[in-house]
C-alpha cells in the first residue's frame, strides 16, 4: 500500500504453476516465491532460474539452469526458442508456434508447440502479491 512512497517497485509474489508437456501427458507443477519489478518476475525452481517480461504483445521467458540457457520468445507472429548447452558453447534455435497465449497482473498462460519435435506445451502461472515483515 504505501510501498510507493518509498519509490520501489519490487514486490514480492508467491508464482504457483505448472509446465504440462501435452504430447507425452507429463506434468511439472511448481509453486515458489518470487519477484516482481515492473515488467519482470524472477523465481527461482529446481536449481533453474526463471526470468519472464511481458510487454504489450510479448513474453520472454529465460529459463537459466546449471548446465543451459532456454530462452523462450513469446507472441502471435514469429515466436522462437533457442536452447544453449554451457559446457560446449552448442546452441540450436527452434521455431515455436503459439495456439493460444494470455497475460495480465495475476496470470501468465501460453499454450504453444515446438514445430521441429511437434510436442505441445501449455505453461501456466498465477501470482498473488505476498505480504511478509
Amino acid at each position: 500500500y504505501y510501498t510507493w512512497m518509498f519509490g520501489s517497485d519490487i514486490i514480492r509474489i508467491k508464482v504457483k504453476g505448472y509446465l504440462r508437456n501435452i504430447t507425452d501427458n507429463e506434468i511439472f507443477e511448481f509453486e515458489e516465491r518470487g519477484i516482481k519489478n515492473k515488467d519482470k518476475i524472477t523465481f527461482n525452481n529446481n536449481d533453474i532460474k526463471y526470468s519472464i517480461r511481458c510487454n504489450d504483445n510479448e513474453i520472454m521467458m529465460i529459463r537459466d539452469g546449471n548446465d543451459f540457457v532456454n530462452t523462450f520468445i513469446f507472441n502471435n507472429n514469429n515466436s522462437k526458442s533457442n536452447y544453449l548447452l554451457k559446457e560446449n558453447g552448442y546452441d540450436m534455435d527452434m521455431e515455436v508456434n503459439v495456439s493460444n497465449m494470455e497475460f495480465n497482473d495475476k496470470l501468465i498462460y501460453i499454450e504453444y508447440e515446438i514445430v521441429s519435435t511437434s510436442c505441445k506445451y501449455e505453461f501456466k502461472i498465477e501470482m498473488s502479491e505476498m505480504l511478509w515483515v
